[in-house]
Parts: structure tokens; C-alpha cells; sequence
């Protein structure tokens, strides 16, 4: 009877620290995506990192390193990450590596990071991307209260004040 105790309890161990070592890796890595991550984000609404970097590269190696922070992965959920292509570093003009582009939804450059971060530095530049890819991306100036019918209506009362001027 002790021996089925101790076998249930140990089984059952097993089963916890396995599911908590599948949990870990599921939330350790981030998913990269290819070049149609551009449509994800368009369908999700959401801003995309596109990371353009070499294997033979000293600087990209230890970025990519940067990556595996907890703190970093939790905050590129909040964005579809990409990994560069040869179409996409000639859209966006990459020139050196490592090179981390944001963009907003529509792909739109927002920010940009070329060279090495620290895991603290990469989650400043990630805030600033995010915050970034939340403003509108017009560069036209509203007037505050003029418009179209303000100025229909401005016209309209003008040619009033002229035709009774003239009337008399």
C-alpha cells in the first residue's frame, strides 16, 4: 500500500514537472515569422519588429541573445515579429546589421534600432516603437472648429452681408 502511495505521489511529480518544463518552453522563445507576417499584422491591427540581422555576425548573435529575456518576449507580443528578407531590407534600406525596423500595422516605418542593446536598452527602444505606432500617421494640421460646414456657413452669410449691401 505505501509503495502505491509513494508510486502515485512520484507519478504525479512527473506529470507537474513536465507540463511546467512544456509551459517554460512554450513561453521562453519568441515566434518569428517570415515575410507574411506583414499580412498578420494588418489582419491583427497590430505593429510589426522586423529583425534584420547575419549569423556571422558578432553584434547580431549577441541581439538575438537579448531576445530570450523574459522581459522581452512578454513585451513583443505586443507586436508580429519578422524575420528579414532580401525584399524587405531593400524596402526599408537596411544598410547594416543588426537592424531592428517597427513599423505600424499598414507597415509603415515608426522606429528604428541599428546595432547591439542590452536587454533594459531593447525594452526602452520596444516602449518607444509601441508608443510610436499608436499616433495617427498624418502629417496634416487640423484647424480646431473650421470645417467644411463652418466654412459653408461662413461663405453663405458673407453673401448675405454683400447682397444687402448692394441692394440698397
Amino acid at each position: 500500500m505505501r509503495r502505491d502511495i509513494t508510486a502515485l505521489v512520484f507519478a504525479a511529480l512527473m506529470i507537474i514537472v513536465m507540463l511546467a518544463a512544456a509551459g517554460v518552453n512554450a513561453q521562453s522563445e519568441i515566434e518569428w515569422h517570415d515575410q507574411d507576417g506583414m499580412q498578420i499584422a494588418m489582419s491583427q491591427n497590430k505593429p510589426t519588429m522586423i529583425l534584420f540581422y547575419s549569423d556571422r555576425c558578432p553584434a547580431c548573435v549577441k541581439l538575438t541573445g537579448e531576445f530570450a529575456d523574459t522581459r522581452v518576449i512578454n513585451m513583443s507580443k505586443k507586436f508580429v515579429p519578422i524575420v528579414g528578407s532580401r525584399e524587405l531590407d531593400s524596402q526599408y534600406g537596411i544598410r547594416y546589421v543588426p537592424t531592428v525596423v517597427f513599423t505600424n500595422s499598414q507597415g509603415m516605418e515608426v522606429h528604428r534600432i541599428v546595432g547591439y542593446r542590452d536587454a533594459d536598452t531593447l525594452m526602452q527602444e520596444l516602449q518607444t516603437a509601441l508608443e510610436s505606432s499608436d499616433l495617427p500617421q498624418t502629417t496634416q494640421k487640423q484647424t480646431p472648429g473650421f470645417g467644411v460646414v463652418t466654412a459653408l456657413i461662413s461663405l453663405f452669410i458673407c453673401g448675405l452681408w454683400a447682397r444687402r449691401r448692394y441692394v440698397k
